[in-house]
């Protein structure tokens, strides 16, 4: 065993203990957290986390609603199927749907490995989870709403970023920061609607429910 995976043990960061590959941590603080060690190999695109934290210590969570109001969205650019030429826009209908699938998909992935969702307690890990970048394949809704235009053809629904910060909710000590990013869809081309774009951004923030709860429980 290497001397970093030594380290990695000792800290007890439930939130990588699922991982197939093995998680390295980083002797250097990261630059961007004070206080904070890099570590890869977690299965997200990018992970920090506080030496000596202990996630798995934690049985309930407080989650709070998914921000996404400063998202950065990119547009999805025309095509000979689509011909959709307004911007696409995260209205606030769009932010108040993210902000329920997102909950409904954390309480249920908590629920299900036997977490508690509270606000108060007397060990409560508080998860602000935020939305940083969208980018839709189409404009779905203003596709189906002109004439001639209702059928659009994509390999998926687009991608989009997201960061969790996982915190003490007692002190406000910053444990951990995760940013990942994903495809949203199968990646096989078809007919695709609001209807499947909304299903297949569900089914995302449901697996990222269920991995981020994996890492904090380690189960």
């Amino acid at each position: 065993m290497t001397t970093a995976q030594m380290a990695f043990g000792l800290i007890g960061m439930a939130l990588l203990a699922a991982c197939s590959s093995t998680p390295q941590l980083q002797e250097k603080e990261s630059s961007e957290f004070a206080g904070l060690n890099k570590v890869t190999g977690t299965g997200f695109n990018e992970a920090w986390a506080k030496p000596g934290a202990a996630l798995d210590q934690y049985r309930i969570i407080d989650a709070r609603p998914m921000a996404s109001a400063d998202a950065e969205i990119i547009q999805p650019g025309s095509s000979a199927i689509s011909r959709v030429q307004r911007d696409w826009e995260l209205t606030q209908e769009r932010q108040d749907s993210l902000a329920a699938a997102w909950d409904a998909a954390i309480k249920g992935a908590a629920k299900d490995a036997g977490l508690t969702v509270a606000s108060d307690g007397e060990r409560v890990l508080r998860i602000d989870a935020r939305m940083t970048r969208i980018a839709p394949s189409a404009d779905f809704a203003q596709a189906q709403s002109a004439a001639g235009r209702t059928t659009v053809y994509t390999e998926d629904s687009g991608d989009a970023s997201v960061e969790f910060r996982l915190v003490d909710q007692r002190s406000g000590e910053l444990l951990a920061v995760i940013r990942d990013k994903r495809t949203l869809g199968s990646q096989m081309w078809g007919r695709s609607s609001t209807v499947t774009a909304g299903a297949d951004a569900r089914n995302t923030l449901n697996r990222w429910a269920r991995q981020l709860v994996a890492r904090i429980t380690g189960n």
